[in-house]
Parts: structure tokens; C-alpha cells; sequence
């Protein structure tokens, strides 16, 4: 019975709230709290719990004297992070997640009343940075001794997924009956539906043998027996991105220029240019415009995928074998094509000569 009430409460707690969110997602949200944490003890010596107590007490008090301590205390937390150096796209994020924690200590915001009284910086925006091809190639590269993360960053590259996605797919989502493995991702908590894409055959030359001794409900991109970790993804390949000297950050938000999402990036930029918008929403997960109405089969996705291909290839070797089995292709279906002729004119000349044969009896030719 105490065990019980004691899960029963910790579903009740802040953590317990955000404890079935995407592990990105749940860091962000426990970031902000330890942050609140921190600004309420260099600012007001106190603990976040006890300044989040009085002004409560105040709520209940003087509503009036309440809105004005709050949002006074908003300002402050505002400034605070602005003299630390953190980039004014931060601070909002991390507001928003810091007004989700405070609503659930029940302190309440209003949307009209941020407005109103706080003041916030404008948001640079800057260019978001296109990964090159030779950077991709580099990246796949520094990682020869790792092939998991090889097989990792090719997939990313070459199918659209995010690198939670890719990280929680397991063997029995992918089919290899098709001209490539087709990947089925099951709904997460983050899009709250599946779809489908596909990989290269770049990425299955990788991906292949690292699955040989996996069961089905094995992670494709995990060690066996172990749990999937975007940390020790993003970790690595900070330390490779260093190593390389691709270090340019973001002025707006000192961010990275190249991360884990440059290569989702990459795939929905040639995915676009190649068939348009709606193609690239559809196998990235995106809404597109009207995307409602625009269905697609299967194999008109894969036929489609098959022609953008080249384009996501990172290897000069790999394109020249995709040619050369494309040529392969062709020649097959001109030899097919000039089989079928020749069969053609076999079986007319055959009518055609039965045709005189009947006129012959007929006696309408000599």
C-alpha cells in the first residue's frame, strides 16, 4: 500500500509530469528549473521552493501586490540570463519552459500580462548553416573506428529522420524486401503518428552487417543490452566537429553551426529541390501545405526516393557503382525491349503469312 502512494505522488511531482517526454525535451524542461534554482539563490538567497511558497502566500493575500511582485521577479530572471550571455532565443525558450514548472507550483502567467509588462529582446535570426558535402564526408569519416555512428549519421542523411527517432528504431521496423530497406517509424511521443522512409544504399552497406547478430526487438543503433543515448551522440560528434576544426558557432545563440539535425537538414534540402516541399514534409514528418490531399502509394515514394538518391550520396564510390547499376538497368531493358521486337515481328509475320495462306484458298490471289 505505501509503495503505492508513493508512485502515486511522484506522478503528482513536476518530474513525474515530465517523465514520459523525449529525453531532449524532458533535459530542456529539468534545465530550466535548476537555472530558476540557481537565479532565485544569487538573487533573492533563497531557494526556488521558497520564493514560489511567498508568492503564493501573496496570491492569496493581495492579488494586486501578487502580479506586480511576479512579474517584477520575471523581469529580473529576464536580465539575469541577458548579463550571463545567454542569446535572447535561449531566454525565451527557457521561459517557456520555466512558466510550464511554475504553473504546475501553481503560479499562473497570463499571456496579455507577459506582453504588457516584460520585455523581452528581439530575436536575431540568423541563416541557418547548409551542411556541405565535403563536411558530411568528413564527419562519416572521422568516425572509421565507430561504424554505428557511421551507419548513424549516413541514415540521418539519407532518410530525414531525427536522431531520436533513428536511436529508438529497432530491426523489426525496417523491411528489406523492397530496392532499399524501407523504414517504418512507429509514433513518438514527440509527432504522435508513424510514416515511412527510406535509406541508401550507402547506409545499408554499413548498416547491414551491424545487424547480423540483432533480434527484432533489438535497438539499431545501441550496443545489445543497452538503452539508445542522443547525449553520447551529440558528445562525440562535438569532440569529432573540434577535432576538425568546425567549431563556428551562432552569434544569436552560441550554438554549433553543425549538429545532429544538420543532416536532417541536409536530406530535406535535396529532397525538395529534387520533388518539392510536400515530398520532403511527407518523409521527414513535417505538415506540408494542404499535405491532407496530396496521397502517395508506397512504391511511388520509393520510385521517387530512387531518383533523389544520387543526390544524398556521400561518396564518390558509391554514386559510380549507382550509376553503373543504372546503367546496367538500361541495358537490361533495351535487350528486353529488343527481344520483344523481335518476338513481335516473329508472331506478325506468322499472321501474316497465315492471312495470304486463307486468301490463297479463297482463291482472291493467284
Amino acid at each position: 500500500m505505501t509503495s503505492f502512494l508513493i508512485t502515486k505522488k511522484d506522478k503528482k511531482s513536476y518530474e513525474g509530469k515530465i517523465e514520459s517526454l523525449p529525453s531532449a525535451t524532458k533535459r530542456n524542461k529539468q534545465y530550466a528549473v535548476k537555472l530558476f534554482e540557481r537565479f532565485t539563490c544569487e538573487k533573492y538567497k533563497k531557494s526556488s521552493t521558497k520564493v514560489i511558497e511567498e508568492l503564493n502566500k501573496i496570491r492569496k493575500e493581495d492579488p494586486e501586490e501578487y502580479e506586480y511582485a511576479l512579474y517584477d521577479m520575471l523581469q529580473e530572471w529576464i536580465n539575469w540570463n541577458k548579463k550571463r550571455g545567454i542569446g535572447n532565443y535561449t531566454i525565451r525558450t527557457q521561459f517557456s519552459n520555466l512558466r510550464k514548472y511554475l504553473f504546475h507550483s501553481g503560479i499562473k502567467t497570463d499571456d496579455q500580462n507577459i506582453k504588457e509588462y516584460l520585455t523581452f529582446e528581439k530575436i536575431s535570426r540568423e541563416e541557418r548553416y547548409p551542411l556541405s558535402l565535403e563536411e558530411y564526408r568528413r564527419v562519416v569519416e572521422s568516425f572509421s573506428k565507430n561504424p554505428r555512428f557511421q551507419a548513424l549519421f549516413l541514415t540521418l542523411g539519407s532518410s530525414g529522420m531525427r536522431i531520436g527517432e533513428a536511436l529508438f528504431l529497432k530491426k523489426k521496423n525496417l523491411d528489406f524486401s523492397g530496392k532499399r530497406i524501407k523504414v517504418n517509424i512507429p509514433p513518438t511521443t514527440k509527432t504522435r503518428t508513424g510514416r515511412s522512409t527510406f535509406l541508401s544504399l550507402e547506409a545499408e552497406k554499413i548498416l547491414k552487417p551491424l545487424l547480423e547478430k540483432k533480434n527484432p526487438d533489438d535497438f539499431v543503433f545501441a550496443k545489445k543490452g543497452c538503452n539508445p543515448s542522443d547525449r553520447s551522440v551529440r558528445v562525440s560528434l562535438c569532440r569529432s566537429l573540434k577535432r576538425m576544426g568546425y567549431t563556428d558557432k551562432y552569434e544569436s545563440n552560441g550554438y554549433m553551426k553543425i549538429t545532429s539535425h544538420s543532416f536532417r537538414a541536409f536530406f530535406f534540402t535535396k529532397a525538395s529541390r529534387k520533388h518539392g516541399e510536400n515530398y520532403a514534409h511527407r518523409l521527414t514528418g513535417h505538415g506540408g501545405y494542404l499535405m491532407q490531399y496530396d496521397r502517395m502509394t508506397e512504391d511511388e515514394k520509393l520510385e521517387m526516393y530512387l531518383t533523389l538518391e544520387s543526390d544524398l550520396l556521400v561518396f564518390d564510390q558509391t554514386k559510380n557503382e549507382l550509376e553503373i547499376d543504372r546503367l546496367r538497368e538500361e541495358n537490361q531493358t533495351i535487350e528486353q525491349l529488343k527481344k520483344e521486337m523481335k518476338e513481335l515481328k516473329k508472331n506478325q509475320a506468322i499472321q501474316d503469312e497465315k492471312i495470304i495462306q486463307t486468301l490463297k484458298n479463297q482463291g482472291s490471289i493467284p
